[in-house]
């Protein structure tokens, strides 16, 4: 690669001497240097007596002697650690390897202190050092001799007393160059001759060739910072890695020197001499002059391109890096410095030329910040722009999204001739999710003003995340009649409610709306219906109740996914609703199939109550599932109002949800609802086998009884308090739509009248009929008195008079016939409820002689019910007369016979109560004579029989009160105190006694009793005869 673009980003600049600035440093001047190196803040300079100068920033100098007898070859200052590695002679031309410890002054002589001698041990002759190369943990020390052999010196080189050396490579060609490269395990070194380039292996031992082609002394040297060696040869600069030869940069002329700063290779070239004398070993010396003109080239290999060129009249003798900048030494004793410039400055000349692509490299290399980066790419974008390349603009404008305000480039290509860029743009904008709602707009309206289809597909039906705002796009798309691409992106982004609004409110697919809000399940068909319920009741009542039924039931179970399947055609746009219902095809067609065919026919299989149903391809393989998971079912007076206008509907609705949460109590009634109601608008998929209507499973027992019915709510366990109350309020409702008139119809002529006048009678016995099955079914928590009022509202009297008698309000139903003014259905009622509400004859008393008119017509009815009332005793004489004497219609004739039967019962029960009053007391004498007889007069026993065995009576014997007497052995050891023929007696009125005692304190008891008996004074007089009232005042006495 040929480096043909040239600056001049280096400053340079003469040091003077400190003392003395009109002249060049004096160090430099009088040490005629031999090799020097540099790090850890200072140079090291080496001249050819042996002596090395250590020279610090402010060109001071600090000197020792490093070898007494000869000179100092090659130097190596390490990075990790102050220390400083020399090369030099000793007598007899031993080539000796010496560790300085810069940080630890020799207390002995002036200089550093010595920690390390090592001689390199050669075969034969002795030759000179060509090439040194040292690892920074001091691990290994490679020398490379001028004969073509490099000894490895390897141990702890700092601690280790003795170390180990090996030759690893001997060859004929001088070793020119060497170098370590670091790994995990051991090390590679580098070889470089004048003929080859090796690779050693100093874990493995092997060696390879990397190229057949070597370099010159000086020549070759290793990139700290890539671990790559480099050779300058005359007509390139190779970089060699572990893998061999890799990137060369093209650059024509000798090279005699060449060393790295920072990324840039810095490279000495002699002056003009044959080519083939640099091939030569050590030809510098011997050729060229030391005041020839030399030529200094700093070449950036990061960027390709040369950084700096310069020529020095009086020849180079060192190049040292240190202190951020490049020094040279010229043979003269002048040294220069080159700085490098600031980057900004760099840019600016790049800017100046126009050359912003590599200024972008070089702010990379440079480490700037994505900010800064973005500026110099949107001036490049700007220069394309002012060229008139604007898709070359548009590219390096998408380079900086993120960082440049998008507004500043779609100002520049509002243009209608660059839409098509500005689309390119806003897509990429898109795609790093740096759009807004307006860029998507603008996206969106860019594609339509295109008429560009089939991007606005791959835009709108990417597989990726999503980029952009969706909720603007769909937007975008039903504004600009776009409906097929509205409905495909709110379909895969399963935004529910903006598929149903297109749908619905676009395109009139009510069909397609109501088989998306099935599949999406319980929680979003609820939302959804309870929003589009209306709409799509007035145009599909049939589909949408069952729907309905389905959700409110608890058997909506969602279906699949909801996301669209890839590879469709691309819709046409339309701008007028109507036609959309012809013809109209979702985005997703055919999987696999190719863009631009059209997809088959889609089934309408996704619902089995649907004629049409939306195009879903579910993302699970294997077909559509169901979700049959749990879920509790919501209020069905949520979706009530929306069966406003449609009160048949709303009664198929509530009948079909209560036969499906509650089967046990609906199950009857709705068997027989079922075949009597009819749907106002019939369709056959509401009453299908399977369908919520006849979905209740019936489980019989083992011994073939019905164990009732299994279905809906019975999957859902035991009521709640709530759910009760949603019963409640069903069951209330369906008995006000039960009662309710229907509206009247709007038919045209007579017959239809009398049609209607007779559906409308049909239709009324029927619900009269559900009506009365429904107040009967007493599984059926109504609200009673709601259903009262109901019926009293319709007049409908069967309903009244049932919910009375449940209610046990017997005297309310006298009434309401006793209203009606009908003789029969009050006698009728008499004898029904007369013998539990005895109430109930006073009125029916009061009712015969209200008027003279009914007494005359109803004197029968009436002596029937006064010989009632005397044979069963069911009211005192005095409240007969007080009922019948409320008017003067009723006469005294009309109850006389009456009133002597009476008087005459009355009479003979008081002398027979006397009769048994003399009885008790005569007995009640009896025993208390005997008692005070027991208590005061003493007892002879003359019985000579035992009452138990009925043998002579002899001693030992036992005689008792009750005048009985027993054989002592005849008596059991528990009959020592009772007699055991009057134990029995006597124990049995213990007990009652005690019972007695007992229930005096059981005031519950007596309030009970007091309450259920028919007469409560007889309760009364039955706890004073059984003397209960005396024990209970002795107990509240006692306490």
């Amino acid at each position: 690669m040929a480096l043909q673009r040239q600056f001049n980003f280096f400053d340079k600049v003469e040091l003077k001497d400190p003392e003395d600035p009109s002249k060049s440093p004096e160090i430099f001047k009088s040490i005629e240097s031999n090799v020097a190196t540099s790090g850890r803040g200072h140079m090291v300079v080496a001249d050819r007596s042996g002596l090395v100068h250590i020279i610090d920033k402010a060109l001071q100098v600090e000197s020792f002697l490093a070898y007494d007898s000869g000179r100092v070859t090659h130097m190596k200052q390490l990075r990790q650690r102050n220390i400083l590695v020399t090369v030099g002679e000793e007598e007899s031309a031993v080539q000796v390897i010496k560790f300085w410890d810069l940080d630890k002054p020799d207390r002995n002589k002036p200089g550093p202190t010595l920690e390390r001698s090592i001689r390199v041990t050669q075969q034969g002759n002795a030759f000179p050092v060509s090439a040194l190369a040292v690892l920074e943990n001091l691990s290994q020390v490679a020398v490379g001799l001028a004969n073509g052999t490099v000894v490895l010196i390897y141990g702890d080189l700092m601690r280790e007393r003795t170390t180990a050396q090996k030759i690893v490579h001997q060859n004929e060609e001088p070793i020119t160059g060497l170098g370590f490269k670091e790994q995990l395990k051991g090390a590679l070194l580098y070889i470089a001759t004048t003929a080859k380039v090796l690779l050693y292996n100093t874990s493995t031992k092997q060696m390879q060739t990397l190229d057949d082609q070597g370099g010159g002394l000086g020549c070759a040297v290793m990139n700290e910072s890539t671990q790559e060696l480099a050779i300058a040869r005359d007509e390139a600069i190779f970089f060699y890695g572990p893998d061999g030869r890799g990137p060369a940069y093209g650059l024509d002329g000798a090279k005699t020197f060449i060393t790295f700063y920072k990324s840039y290779l810095v490279l000495v070239s002699p002056p003009n001499i044959p080519l083939s004398a640099t091939r030569t070993f050590g030809v510098q010396a011997a050729s060229v002059s030391a005041n020839d003109t030399t030529r200094l080239t700093i070449v950036d290999t990061a960027n390709k391109f040369t950084a700096y060129q310069a020529t020095f009249s009086q020849g180079i003798r060192s190049v040292i890096c240190e202190w951020g900048s490049i020094y040279i030494v010229e043979n003269g004793g002048k040294v220069y410095r080159l700085d490098e410039m600031d980057t900004s400055v760099k840019l600016d000349i790049l800017f100046k030329k126009n050359m912003y692509l590599l200024a972008i490299n070089l702010a990379h290399n440079q480490k700037y910040d994505n900010a800064s980066i973005s500026d110099i790419i949107k001036k490049y974008g700007d220069h394309l722009y002012n060229k008139g390349d604007y898709d070359g603009a548009m590219g390096q404008y998408v380079r900086t999204i993120g960082r440049l305000e998008p507004s500043y480039v779609i100002r520049k290509f509002l243009d209608a001739q660059r839409i098509y860029n500005l689309t390119s743009y806003l897509q990429e904008l898109h795609s790093s999710g740096l759009a807004n709602a307006d860029h998507t707009t603008l996206l969106l309206n860019c594609y339509t003003k295109l008429k560009d289809v089939k991007r606005l597909d791959e835009f709108i039906k990417t597989d990726s995340d999503l980029t952009f705002d969706l909720e603007t796009a769909i937007q975008v798309c039903r504004q600009a009649g776009y409906h097929e691409h509205a409905v495909y992106l709110a379909e895969k982004f399963e935004e529910h409610d903006l598929y149903l609004t297109v749908q619905i409110d676009d395109v009139k697919q009510y069909d397609r709306a109501l088989a998306y809000m099935r599949r999406l399940g319980p929680i979003e068909a609820d939302k959804n219906l309870q929003k589009y319920g209306k709409v799509l009741l007035t145009h599909l009542p049939d589909q949408t109740t069952q729907l309905l039924v389905d959700l409110c039931s608890g058997s909506l179970a969602r279906i699949g996914s909801a996301s669209p399947t890839p590879g469709t055609a691309s819709p046409v746009p339309t701008h007028t609703a109507g036609t959309h219902h012809a013809g109209f095809s979702m985005l997703p067609f055919a999987m696999g199939g190719p863009a631009g065919t059209a997809s088959p026919p889609v089934s309408s299989s996704a619902s089995p109550n649907l004629g049409h149903t939306a195009t879903f391809s579910p993302k699970s393989h294997g077909g559509a599932h169901r979700d049959v998971s749990k879920y509790a079912p919501p209020s069905p007076r949520t979706f009530m109002s929306l069966f406003v206008d449609l009160p048949a509907y709303l009664i198929t609705f509530l009948e079909k949800v209560s036969a499906n949460r509650w089967p046990i109590s609906a199950s009857t009634n709705q068997s027989t609802m079922g075949s009597n109601l009819k749907s106002p608008a019939p369709n056959t998929h509401l009453n299908k086998p399977g369908s919520i209507g006849s979905s209740k499973k019936t489980v019989v027992g083992n011994d073939g009884t019905d164990k009732g019915s299994i279905s809906g709510a019975s999957r859902f366990g035991v009521s709640s308090e709530q759910d009760m109350e949603e019963r409640k309020a069903i069951w209330n409702t369906l008995l006000e739509l039960y009662l309710a008139d229907p509206p009247a119809a709007s038919g045209k002529g007579q017959t239809i009248h009398v049609a209607e006048l007779n559906r409308k009678s049909r239709d009324r016995i029927i619900k009269k009929e559900k009506c009365m099955k429904l107040l009967n079914d007493t599984e059926i928590p109504y609200d009673t008195n709601h259903a009262l009022v109901l019926c009293h509202m319709a007049g409908f009297d069967e309903g009244i008079v049932f919910l009375y008698e449940r209610m046990k309000m017997f005297t309310d139903i006298l009434r309401l016939w006793i209203g009606r003014d009908d003789t029969a259905k009050v006698m009728e009622c008499l004898r029904k409820y007369g013998p539990k509400e005895p109430s109930l004859y006073p009125l029916t008393l009061s009712y015969f002689s209200s008027s003279p008119s009914r007494l005359t017509s109803a004197t029968p009815d009436l002596l029937k019910v006064l010989d009632h009332i005397d044979q069963q005793d069911l009211l005192p004489p005095l409240q007969v007369v007080q009922a019948l004497s409320q008017t003067s219609v009723a006469t005294i004739g009309m109850i006389k016979n009456y009133i002597g039967r009476r008087i005459e019962a009355e009479r003979k029960e008081r002398v027979e109560d006397q009769k048994q009053i003399q009885s008790y007391r005569q007995e009640s004498e009896k025993k208390r004579r005997e008692i005070d007889d027991l208590k005061t007069s003493a007892r002879i026993f003359q019985v000579t029989k035992c009452s138990a065995c009925g043998g002579s009576l002899d001693l030992p014997s036992v005689h008792f009160l009750c005048r009985h007497s027993y054989h002592q052995r005849c008596l059991s050891d528990s009959a020592d105190r009772e007699c055991p023929k009057c134990m029995v007696e006597q124990r049995t009125v213990a007990d009652i006694r005690r019972m007695q005692e007992a229930n005096a304190e059981k005031h519950d008891l007596f309030i009970s009793e007091l309450e259920d008996a028919d007469d409560g004074f007889e309760v009364i007089a039955k706890y004073f005869g059984n003397n209960t009232m005396a024990f209970a005042k002795l107990i509240d006495g006692s306490t």
